[in-house]
């Protein structure tokens, strides 16, 4: 071990936590922690760190209740225990000769919390792992020393998957290692009240952008600053400061960059770029962003409809002016003189 943690293979951290990089057969065996001085009794754990061997085909667990758990021993631990009793292979004879006597057990983890719960009603659950348990006879310990003695004295109880039963006894493995493992299944009663869960924070700031495809966006997260820890997402994506991204699928080049002051660019953007963007200030809920990309075309003949619509309107209102002026002038034709009594008069 080096002063260094990064150096370390094996360490503690400072929160008093083992840990063990890149896990080797030569790691296996008891760990002992126990509390400050004068805690010693109180305090005091022993773990057993064994390693184990991969599953090809993957994990086979049975399911079940007490009943079926009973079925399952009956179908896969009690024949391999008989068989280590009774067999004449020259391995298992030898182990037996030695005093060590091997079964096929389940090792029960805790109970899980009640899950699946209706009226008050649900099911927890406890998971069986396949185990090699071994006795040893005392007077055999005291008399002999060998290999299998010692091998099995310091494991008295072995994963079924274990490599180092694999590398030392290989025959006992090949019967113990494809072995299935029990998930025991239990009604309860005592289920964990649901806390209703709060309604999520609204954003504090919310904006829509309409963009032209091949337009260019800048925006920045309001109140956050250089020491701000600023989050942004696009949908549910998380953008990274820094990295560039594309989401269209024939062009790679990246249309969307968090810079490191965590400003959004977004250039030449498609309908691939649009989606609804949030950004969050230290775990705030601070802006969110919906950002809607439409062709030129479409916002070009908008453009035209729009503006054919307002010059319809002024020619509709010159209209109605123009013909409510005839109306009046022609109800008040006899307050107008007429162009011959103007001239008789010039006369």
């Amino acid at each position: 071990m080096d002063n260094n943690i990064s150096y370390s293979r094996v360490y503690v951290t400072p929160d008093l936590s083992l840990v063990v990089k890149r896990f080797t057969d030569a790691d296996a065996g008891i760990y002992r922690c126990h509390g400050k001085d004068g805690q010693e009794k109180e305090d005091k754990y022993n773990y057993r760190i064994e390693p184990i061997l991969k599953d090809i085909d993957g994990e086979f667990v049975e399911k079940g209740n007490i009943t079926e758990w009973e079925r399952y021993r009956e179908t896969y631990l009690w024949p391999v225990t008989m068989r280590f009793a009774v067999s004449k292979m020259m391995d298992l004879t030898e182990i037996r000769e030695e005093g060590v006597i091997l079964q096929a057990v389940s090792e029960w983890s805790p109970w899980s919390s009640c899950k699946q719960c209706i009226n008050n009603h649900g099911v927890k659950t406890s998971k069986g792992y396949c185990r090699l348990k071994r006795n040893i006879n005392l007077t055999m310990i005291e008399r002999n020393d060998s290999i299998i003695i010692r091998f099995f004295r310091r494991s008295p109880m072995l994963p079924c998957k274990s490599v180092l039963l694999q590398s030392e006894f290989p025959s006992v493995s090949r019967v113990v290692r494809y072995l299935p493992e029990f998930i025991l299944t239990d009604i309860c009663k005592k289920c964990p009240l649901v806390k209703k869960r709060k309604k999520s924070k609204k954003f504090r700031y919310a904006k829509q952008y309409v963009l032209a495809e091949g337009s260019h966006l800048t925006v920045s997260c309001p109140e956050s600053s250089v020491t701000s820890q600023v989050t942004w997402k696009k949908d549910t994506l998380i953008l990274k400061k820094g990295t560039r991204l594309s989401f269209r699928r024939k062009d790679n080049e990246p249309r969307l960059v968090v810079d490191t002051f965590s400003t959004l660019y977004l250039t030449d953007v498609s309908s691939d770029e649009q989606g609804n963007y949030t950004c969050y200030v230290d775990n705030v809920n601070m802006m969110r962003l919906k950002i809607v990309v439409v062709s030129k075309t479409r916002l070009l003949t908008q453009a035209f409809f729009r503006h054919l619509g307002y010059l319809g309107f002024i020619i509709f209102l010159t209209s109605l002016c123009y013909c409510a002026g005839v109306i009046m002038a022609c109800r008040q034709r006899d307050k107008f003189q007429s162009l011959l009594q103007d001239n008789s008069l010039e006369e």
